[in-house]
C-alpha cells in the first residue's frame, strides 16, 4: 500500500479519474490474489481430507488412481496407508506419517487463512478509498458545472448590458 497522501479536493476530474483507475487496478490485483489464496487453501484442505480418508483402517490394499500430472492418472494400490509422500514445494517430496502430513498441510491452510484476512482488509480499505474518490469526482464535476454556469451567466449579463 502506498503511504503517499493525496488531497483529493485539489485534483481536477481527470486527475481524480486517473487516481481512481489506479485504485481499481490495485483492487483487482488484490482480489485476484485472494482468489489464488482461496484456491491454494482448497487444495491443501483437499489433501488433508484425502490423507484422512486413505489412512482409515481397512484401506490398505485398496486400488486407486494416482495423479501423475494434471490430466494423467495411473492405477495404483495402497501398500501402506500410514505413510504419505508430501509435496513440500518446488518438486520435492518427503515421506511423512499421516499425522505429520496432516499437520504440515494444516499449517499451510492456517498461514493462507491469515494472509487471506490481511488481503480482505486491504480490499476493504481500497474499496473505501475508491468510493471516496468517486464521491470526490462527482463533487468536482458539480463544481465544474457550477463554474461553467456562472461563467455563462456573467457572459450573458455582459452581452445584455452592452446591447
Amino acid at each position: 500500500m502506498s503511504s503517499q497522501k493525496i488531497d483529493l479536493t485539489k485534483l481536477n476530474p481527470e486527475q481524480l479519474n486517473a487516481v481512481k483507475q489506479q485504485f481499481d487496478q490495485e483492487l483487482q490485483h488484490f482480489t485476484q490474489s485472494l482468489q489464488a489464496l482461496t484456491m491454494a487453501k482448497g487444495k491443501f484442505t483437499e489433501c488433508i481430507d484425502d490423507i484422512k480418508t486413505v489412512s482409515q483402517a481397512g484401506n490398505e490394499g485398496q486400488k486407486l488412481l494416482v495423479p501423475a500430472s494434471a490430466s494423467l492418472y495411473i492405477p495404483g494400490k495402497i501398500v501402506d496407508n500410514k505413510k504419505f509422500m508430501v509435496d513440500i514445494g518446488t518438486g520435492y517430496y518427503v515421506e511423512k506419517s499421516a499425522e505429520a502430513a496432516i499437520a504440515f498441510y494444516q499449517k499451510k491452510v492456517d498461514k493462507l487463512n491469515k494472509e487471506s484476512v490481511q488481503i480482505q482488509d486491504i480490499i476493504k480499505e481500497k474499496t473505501q478509498y475508491s468510493l471516496s474518490i468517486e464521491a470526490q469526482i462527482r463533487q468536482a464535476a458539480i463544481r465544474q458545472h457550477e463554474a461553467m454556469s456562472k461563467q455563462q451567466q456573467q457572459q450573458q449579463k455582459k452581452e445584455s448590458s452592452t446591447a
